[in-house]
Order: structure tokens, then sequence, then C-alpha cells
């Protein structure tokens, strides 16, 4: 029986992370995967303009790792940086009906947060409350247009036919939230590479969310969390009582440590989903870095639902 790949990959600044899966019956298997460097300066990633200052290197590592994954398949997820585009939490007071209609409405919203050239930048957004009066609270995602585009061409130089573009936390996140019970109020740290992204949830609805750039040092992500609290602190309600759970593929001493001395309180660190995806079977990298591949699972099961 012959059955479709499903290929994701993440783009990190100085790495890519791609895996591949197929459905079996009511379940999802690994079928691959694998993760490439990238010479320093090939990526920059960024929101005003194309990150990718070396295209030529680029696209070949794209084809080094995917090709064989694909089986023959060329759709493909991709998690883009964070640093690639914004990501607002927006309450939007106007009734709108229609993704057009929304998206302009969001744009007239963030006229002041975006470029001059409002009209080159990408919009995409996702409902997260609605209630009787027609206020909505509305996660938006932002790119600019030459951003998108550069990833895009570049992916499809490649032989790839990009069919979900996310960024890194939303992928990371999805890549969790249908497999674990993480409750109703929760906050999620995830640390992949040199990103780390905080998301508070209340009621099961993103009300805060923050991403920095790092360097491999616990320090660091001890004092970017501190800068972040201050402000989340103030504006969600039950906020310490809330657990908060790890996600991360490092493997320095003293992560652990960090964040529960950032929030004062025990961390729960997750286990990979790619992890258990495994199951025994030997894919195409160790089983140490399975935690480097789930926000390139969580993209992926995004492209899994379009089809």
């Amino acid at each position: 029986m012959l059955r479709r790949t499903y290929l994701g990959l993440e783009i990190r600044e100085r790495q890519l992370h791609a895996l591949a899966v197929q459905r079996r019956g009511k379940h999802v298997a690994l079928t691959g995967g694998g993760v490439v460097p990238l010479p320093e300066g090939v990526l920059q990633p960024g929101f005003p303009s194309p990150n990718v200052k070396a295209p030529t290197p680029f696209v070949a590592a794209v084809k080094e790792l995917v090709t064989p994954l694909a089986k023959g398949d060329n759709r493909i997820a991709v998690a883009l940086p964070d640093r690639a585009g914004r990501l607002f939490l927006l309450d939007i007071e106007t009734p709108f009906k229609g993704r057009s209609e929304g998206t302009e409405i969001i744009r007239w919203q963030l006229k002041d947060a975006l470029p001059d050239r409002s009209r080159q930048v990408a919009i995409d957004y996702q409902i997260l409350e609605e209630k009787e009066s027609g206020h909505k609270k509305v996660l938006a995602a932002i790119i600019t247009q030459d951003v998108l585009t550069q990833y895009e061409a570049l992916i499809e130089q490649a032989g790839f036919a990009p069919a979900v573009v996310d960024f890194h936390s939303l992928a990371l996140y999805n890549a969790y939230w249908t497999k674990i019970d993480l409750g109703r109020d929760f906050i999620l740290i995830g640390v992949d590479g040199c990103q780390l992204s905080l998301m508070v949830f209340a009621n099961q609805v993103l009300c805060y969310q923050r991403s920095r750039r790092i360097g491999r040092n616990p320090d660091e992500v001890f004092q970017e969390l501190n800068r972040s609290l201050v402000t989340c602190r103030r504006s969600t309600s039950n906020f310490n009582r809330m657990p908060v759970y790890l996600h991360s593929d490092w493997n320095e001493d003293g992560l652990d440590q960090a964040v529960a001395s950032a929030f004062d309180q025990e961390v729960q660190r997750l286990v990979s989903p790619v992890s258990k995806l495994m199951n025994g079977h030997q894919a195409d990298f160790p089983g140490a870095d399975a935690a480097g591949m789930a926000a390139a699972l969580g993209v992926v099961e995004r492209l899994m639902t379009r089809v």
C-alpha cells in the first residue's frame, strides 16, 4: 500500500531540522529525520528584510536534508524562527466576517507597529476567544512579504512546495497540546538552540507570548525570563499558581534550575513527542536529538490536518 509522506522543516539560524511522517491507521509513524548545519552568516533571522544572506548554501542544505526523506512527495510544512516575523495578541471590538475583512481590521489596528509599507506585510491570524458581544481575542502572525517570498522561493528551488508556514514557538506548542494534558492554566517555556520562547495560557487561551535570541547559557535564560516576568505577573491573574513546563533540546547543566529559579517553583521537563513516535524505531537522527525535532513535528501535523 502506498502511503503519503508528510514533510516538516524547521529553520534555525545555524541548523535545519526535518522529519517525515506517515499515517498508519489512526496513528502517525515517524519514517525519518535529520539535522544539517548552516555555516555562520548564511541565515540572519529578522523582521524587515530577507533573512537568507547566502542562498546557494541554504538551498543545498535543504536538498541534502529533505530529499532523502521525501519518498517522492514535495509538499512541506515549514517552521520559521520567531524573529523572522512578529506575533501580536490583540483585543478586537470591531465585528468582522471572513478572513479578508479580519485581516484589514488587524492591519489597521497594527498600523503604528508595522513598517511604513504596511501593504507589503503578510498577515495571518487565529481567533483565540470570542464573546457574545462580538469582542474577539486574536493571535496575529506578521511577516514582511519580502521575507516570506524569499523563504518560499528558496525552498521551491530545493524542489519542495511550502504548503504551511508557521513560527517556531507556535509549532512547538502544537507538537505538545494534543498529546499531553497541560491543564487549563499553564506556562510553556521553549529553549531550542539560540531561541527562548515564553507562552502563558489562561483557561487554555494564550494570553502572553515573548521570544528572544539567547546564547547557550542558563544564566542568560534566567535573566531573559526575569525581564519577561515583570510584565507577565502584572497582567496575568493566578500567575504564581500556574504549573511551568519546559521543553528544551539543550544538554547543558543548570537549565532546569535556572528556569525554576526565575519562577520560584518546580519546573516539569517535557519529554519530546518525537521520542514517543520513535518507539524503538531507528530514525536518521539519534534519540538524544529528538527534542530538537518537536517544532518540525508540530508544523507537519498542521499540514496533515489540511489534507
